[in-house]
């Protein structure tokens, strides 16, 4: 079992205006790669292989500007294959804070990954013990009082085992995802509590137009 690794943004010093935020109306949790980063099929593990997808760091801006808490959990299992070094996963995290700090979002509240390549780690998805140390660590996050956004199964399966609204969305491996739960009859239940859109960027216009 392997303890995760927990960054805060706000340990990178970014030099811009922090606008005044309205109170924080739900938790949004985040995948990594896929949803916020495209996946390029490899582990993305160095600053230029780094690229956001199309309208990610926009919707990221604008959770944080309609007040809602934002958390980023990942996987980062090829720290533990040995394929790179944890270094490497804190210098790419720097970097997208510095993008997201520079685009108009200078903190989130907190980024989990685990460095376990087990299904069976408790730390890693679909496992649950990412989420629940958040919980307990960060104030005011509840997951079964928001969203998980993901693009793979183990997103989903970890958003409901904590009683929060499963999203998926089809960048990453989210189209491949999408035809699993519709074909595979034993991910009835998923499919049934799963919202589907195309990106984040269209998930946070939806949060949007109901707020």
């Amino acid at each position: 079992m392997s303890d995760p690794k927990i960054v805060w943004s706000d340990d990178v010093n970014i030099d811009v205006y922090k606008p005044d935020y309205i109170a924080p109306k739900c938790v949004v949790g985040l995948d990594r790669d896929g949803v916020i980063n495209k996946d390029i099929g490899d582990y993305v593990y160095k600053v230029d292989d780094w690229e956001f997808e199309e309208g990610s760091l926009e919707a990221i801006v604008k959770l944080r500007k309609l007040g809602h808490k934002i958390v980023i959990i990942t996987n980062q299992g090829g720290i533990e294959k040995g394929i790179y070094k944890q270094e490497d996963v804190e210098k790419v995290h720097e970097h997208m804070f510095q993008q997201l700090g520079l685009a108009g979002c200078p903190s989130i509240d907190g980024l989990y990954y685990s460095a376990s390549s087990s299904k069976k780690d408790m730390f890693a998805k679909p496992n649950t013990g990412m989420f629940k140390r958040c919980e307990q660590e960060v104030k005011h996050i509840k997951f079964n009082k928001g969203y998980f956004v993901g693009d793979k199964i183990s997103d989903l399966k970890a958003a409901l085992k904590m009683g929060a609204r499963p999203v998926l969305v089809r960048t990453g491996y989210g189209k491949e995802t999408e035809e699993l739960i519709n074909k595979r009859f034993t991910y009835r239940n998923i499919r049934k509590a799963t919202r589907v859109f195309d990106n984040l960027a269209s998930f946070v216009d939806m949060l949007d137009d109901n707020s």
